[in-house]
């Protein structure tokens, strides 16, 4: 967020964003920068950005936000 309020950050050449940890991450109230990042650099990559979230346990408030972040033909994956 820093580097964003700053201007010193450039996310033009961004393909791929990954968000390990995301239920961990949006649990400690992190959501919110979350969400200004992301907006910021779909904002700037168009359509061409790549978001993937990793998570250990999938509640259904983390399938809500990568429902509104995702493509609409995102694939969730359970490995249990």
């Amino acid at each position: 967020m820093d580097h964003m309020e700053r201007g010193n950050i450039d996310f033009s050449g961004l393909k791929t964003v990954v968000l390990d940890e995301a239920d961990v991450m949006l649990k400690l109230g992190f959501k919110e920068d979350i969400e200004k990042i992301l907006a910021k650099a779909r904002e700037v990559c168009n359509k061409d950005l790549q978001i993937v979230l990793f998570s250990a346990t999938i509640p259904s408030w983390i399938k809500d936000i990568a429902r509104e972040h995702m493509k609409p033909n995102f694939k969730m994956i359970d490995l249990a």
